[in-house]
């Protein structure tokens, strides 16, 4: 059984509760034949004694067939037939009535034959069908008949491709026929009565409608259109349609409404049309239309009229008719106690066979009686009730106090209430709304609950109800339970959403509140246990939950969070140039000289939302040796360097560097002059809906042309572009990060990376003079869908390159779990040379340096990975350097260095188990330092 949802009444706030059943009967009667398919049941088509209780017909069609003016046909609920062509009639005052429940008929696909037809008969009354045309045709339509009545039903037109028929169609030779009560949902037309058909009346019915109008006559006289609430899907399609010559006819009480399902397309239409023929001895009035468009709504004898107002000033009509412009959909309010009671065909039940009732709070402005209601449905009584306990749950024995919440604006007097508590004892009758009652012994399956039912009986007989659930339970410790999840809960990295609903107790939690461990007020959660905090900073924070329960028992446990920055990687962009006077004066900077230098508002980089940049830093003709130290400007410059250098050297390295506020980063040199240049890579961004996060993968060499890994083996010439393929992992991915070293250059060069797709930009990787070996981190963007593979070009010269992916930055889920960053001030972590975490000596050949980073200076264990500023100075001969975490070094470097040589460069290392990295020198002897940038976790 199918059932379908009644969007209009969601769109007017109207509840379709206190649905009165059709009835039933459960013995046989006298001129009553019954169908019943059911197992049991024991049915016939063709036995002489079909149609008693005793042996039912098997199907409806065999038991119309067979029925005399005056019978009645009932249908046992749950049976799913097809069609029903209905050629027996039955005479005045003694109707063929067939009775369905829950009972539905449907036209076979793909035929045109309606689902319900009507074929040539008088005096039948069909009620409490589902009726669905799956085929081409209507699901409801009368062939030359007169005096039928259809109620009560649920009438859907066909949606199949190509399907044009109305929901309902009433031929031309039809007279007399009665829909009143129904639902019709159509997906073209709703109602379709022919020219020639007349008497035709439609009353409190639900109509929704679609492309084409709800109700359209070609020419029937004496139609009545009394109390239907037609609600369209589409903007500004016709509801009301009256054309050919029908006069006489009746348009009153009803409700319309146009477009207000959001996402539908808009179709011109006037929601109300009445021709010119047929406005002789026509009367409409008491109708509420709601448009939702500039469109004129009413289009009366040809003439548009822009406002009910206007339509009444032109003509005699629409007097007490109210027009809204609100495509928002209309109140109910504007719907209550204002229709015409006297109306033709003015059914005193509304759709749900509820009677209709005076609202206390509105005026009586209507005809007659004064209260009904303009559409479908009454407006009921909007009394509600809610059990209020006094303890939700709690361990056996369980004293509950039950009050009995009540929401009542008519003021409907309550002559009593009962109280149900659901374990097997006697329900509580009392004139008050408050009761007491002791649970002896838990409920048997953990979780479950009793349901406590509360009635409200009002003095008029009318009965509410609602219920809460209590759970008894066996005794049980507090255990408080919360989680922490980062980037969650709002439209930052640094937001977290807090869930304690984990916790495990005998009794209700009462409260909970979070101490989220950043010095910021204590969060009261309430009794739901979730909620949200955004931290004014990157880091990782202890947050306290402390949970109270109802028996006044309190607990506390504490859950780590690491909140941090999303990375954004762009194409790069050059924002300074010494040499030429790019982003800072033509000059070289001099010892202790500070270059300032904008970095946002830059082409791929926004004005605000950025708190830290990655960019290319490279050194060249430099009169000393040196180093150079990033940092926000405004700060205060930190005890560490991102650049280390000797005279006359050109060295490039990867620097991550907070920006200030108004976004802005300074460059500090140390010695001697000298020049420098940068390109933005990317940035990171607390913006949770732009940035990506890191995941550590290898090292994983991907090229190595002295071996032929990756290209063909052999030195890159000039000019020349290699393709890199990138392993699997990078399918996904929104950029990737590779260590890339350059090696034996027959000539100063530079290289840059990009992506496998694209033009190659104009700014550089790694810069290098002849017989250097360089080496750099850089940070390539992976644009969605593109193959997953790098560009790298060489300038000038032939050299060799080798890569070595560090890992990958994602948008969402990957394996292992993406990463946000946490930028530190940076603190020298290791230095041999003066013994700095270290021995004060040089690490010899195989040598390893084992460096304590997490748990301790506030990086939790657990952290994946951590940014390394790594520097090697003064090796004793050609040798390279890897930092790792867990087991032995990787066949990879991190950098190379030739004999008397300070090269640095930034390095995403991981951590292992213990909280440490691991930096392995190769050959000869060398000292190494080492800055701490920033954690991953």
């Amino acid at each position: 059984m199918t059932h379908r949802s009644l969007p209009a009444l969601v769109a007017l706030g109207i509840a379709a509760t206190g649905i009165a059943a059709v009835p039933t009967t459960a013995h046989a009667l006298a001129g009553t034949v019954f169908v019943n398919n059911a197992a049991k049941a024991d049915c016939s088509d063709t036995a002489p004694d079909a149609g008693t209780q005793a042996q039912p017909y098997c199907t409806v069609q065999a038991a119309v067939n067979t029925a005399q003016p005056g019978e009645r046909v009932e249908v046992a609920a749950g049976i799913q037939g097809g069609g029903l062509d209905l050629t027996q009639s039955g005479s005045p005052g003694a109707p063929i009535t067939i009775i369905g429940t829950d009972t539905e008929l449907a036209s076979p696909q793909p035929s045109a034959s309606p689902a319900l037809a009507f074929d040539h008969v008088h005096d039948v009354d069909v009620q409490g069908f589902d009726v669905y045309a799956h085929g081409l045709g209507s699901a409801v339509a009368t062939m030359d008949s007169s005096r039928v009545d259809v109620a009560q039903d649920t009438i859907q037109g066909s949606g199949g491709t190509g399907a044009t028929a109305p929901a309902v169609h009433i031929d031309g030779q039809s007279s007399e026929v009665t829909l009143s009560h129904n639902t019709v949902i159509a997906i073209g037309s709703g109602i379709a009565v022919d020219a020639g058909a007349t008497a035709v009346t439609v009353t409190t019915n639900l109509i929704d409608y679609q492309h084409q109008p709800a109700f359209s006559s070609a020419g029937s006289p004496g139609t009545v259109l009394v109390s239907n609430t037609f609600s369209g899907r589409i903007a500004y399609a016709t509801a009301i349609s009256l054309g050919g010559a029908s006069t006489g006819s009746t348009v009153e009480n009803n409700v319309v409404t146009t477009g207000n399902v959001s996402g539908t397309p808009q179709v011109d239409g006037t929601p109300v049309v009445v021709s010119a023929d047929s406005v002789p001895n026509t009367t409409y009035d008491y109708n509420t239309v709601e448009s939702g468009t500039a469109t004129d709504p009413y289009s009366w004898a040809g003439t548009p009229y822009p406002s009910a107002s206007a339509l009444a000033s032109a003509t005699s009509q629409a007097a007490h008719e109210d027009y809204f412009n609100t495509p928002q959909g209309l109140s109910p309010a504007t719907t209550i106690d204002n229709a015409d009671a006297d109306a033709p065909s003015e059914s005193s039940t509304d759709l749900y066979g509820q009677p209709r009732v005076d609202d206390p709070l509105v005026p009586n402005t209507g005809t007659g009686v004064g209260y009904y209601d303009r559409g479908a449905v009454e407006y009921r009584d909007p009394y509600t009730i809610t059990p209020v306990l006094s303890a939700p749950k709690g361990p056996a024995p369980l004293t509950e106090t039950v009050t009995a919440n009540a929401s009542n604006p008519w003021n409907t007097p309550i002559a009593s209430y009962t109280f149900d508590f659901g374990d097997g004892s006697t329900p509580v009758v009392s004139n008050t709304p408050t009761a007491t009652h002791t649970y002896t012994t838990p409920v048997v399956a953990p979780g479950t609950y009793d349901k406590v039912t509360v009635t409200a009986t009002a003095q008029d007989g009318t009965v509410y109800n609602n219920w809460a659930g209590v759970q008894v339970t066996t005794p049980a410790p507090l255990v408080p339970h919360l989680t922490l999840a980062a980037g969650t809960g709002g439209q930052s990295t640094l937001n977290v959403a807090a869930d304690a609903t984990g916790t495990t107790d005998d009794w209700y939690i009462r409260d909970y509140t979070v101490d989220y461990g950043d010095h910021t007020p204590v969060a009261d959660l309430g009794s739901t246990g979730t909620g949200t905090h955004l931290y004014a900073k990157p880091g990782t924070y202890t947050a306290t939950l402390t949970a109270t329960d109802g028996g006044g028992t309190t607990a506390t446990t504490t859950q780590q969070v690491t909140v941090g920055l999303a990375f954004v990687g762009i194409t790069p962009v050059r924002v300074l140039d010494t040499r030429y006077g790019t982003g800072a004066p033509r000059k070289q900077v001099g010892p202790g000289g500070v270059v300032r230098v904008k970095v946002t508002g830059l082409p791929g980089i926004p004005t605000t939302g950025v708190s830290a940049v990655t960019l290319n830093l490279t050194d060249t003709r430099a009169t000393a040796g040196s180093w150079v130290t990033a940092y926000a400007d405004g700060s205060t410059r930190p005890n560490a360097s991102n650049l280390n250098f000797a005279a006359g050297q050109t060295n490039p390295n990867l620097v991550t560097v907070p920006v200030s506020p108004d976004g802005y980063i300074d460059l500090w040199n140390a010695n001697g002059d000298v020049d420098l240049f940068a390109d933005i890579q990317g940035y990171y961004t607390d913006q949770a809906d732009t940035g990506h996060n890191f995941t550590p993968w290898g090292p994983t060499r991907v090229l190595d042309t002295r071996y032929g890994t990756g290209a063909y083996r052999g030195p890159v010439g000039p000019g020349s572009v290699t393709t890199v393929t990138l392993p699997a992992a990078a399918q996904n991915a929104d950029a990737v990060v590779l260590n890339l070293t350059e090696t034996g250059a027959t000539a100063g060069s530079w290289i840059t990376v990009y992506p496998g797709t694209g033009n190659r930009p104009t700014a550089s990787n790694l810069n290098f003079g002849p017989g250097q070996t360089t080496s750099n981190l850089v940070v390539v963007p992976l644009p969605p869908g593109a193959p997953t593979t790098v560009r790298i070009y060489n300038n000038s010269g032939r050299v060799n390159l080798f890569a070595d992916v560090q890992g990958y930055y994602y948008t969402g889920a990957a394996p292992p779990p993406p990463q946000p960053y946490v930028p530190l001030t940076p603190t020298r972590i290791v230095d041999t040379r003066y013994g700095t975490s270290a021995p004060k000596a040089p690490v010899g050949p195989g040598g390893s340096l084992r460096v304590k980073v997490a748990g301790v200076d506030g990086i939790p264990l657990g952290t994946s990975a951590v940014l390394v500023n790594l520097t090697g100075t003064r090796p004793s001969t050609s040798t390279w350097l890897t930092a790792y975490g867990t087991g032995t070094a990787p066949g990879t470097s991190n950098i190379d260095l030739t004999a008397g040589e300070t090269r640095p460069v930034l390095a995403v290392v991981p951590v292992d188990s213990d909280g440490c990295i691991t930096i392995q020198n190769a050959r000869g002897t060398t000292d190494i330092f080492a800055d701490l940038e920033g954690y991953f976790a």
